[in-house]
């Protein structure tokens, strides 16, 4: 599962292959989304590949962290449903791949 938008980084990358890579709940805190961008869904395939396979890769993936309100039922599937209601994904079209 992924989200495909272009997106241009601050570094002048463009990135549209978007995927959560892990959720992170601090009880009664923040919750915690973590998503990796890849220059497309090719490379995300072969970052795949390469690690089920244990063989050296070059895939550019850039990682960032998205703090919000704590929400003891976040899951993988509702961080992308909340992801796509914020700016930068909005539009996304949903990878179920």
């Amino acid at each position: 599962m992924a989200i495909i938008k272009n997106i241009t980084l601050d570094s002048g990358v463009m990135v549209s292959y978007h995927r959560v890579v892990s959720v992170n709940n601090v009880t009664n805190h923040a919750s915690i989304i973590e998503v990796a961008s890849y220059p497309n869904k090719a490379k995300r395939l072969e970052e795949k590949n390469a690690l089920a396979n244990r063989e050296e890769m070059n895939v550019f993936i850039d990682t960032h962290y998205i703090e919000i309100p704590y929400d003891e039922d976040l899951n993988v599937n509702s961080a992308y449903e909340y992801l796509k209601t914020t700016e930068t994904y909005s539009n996304g079209t949903d990878d179920l791949d």
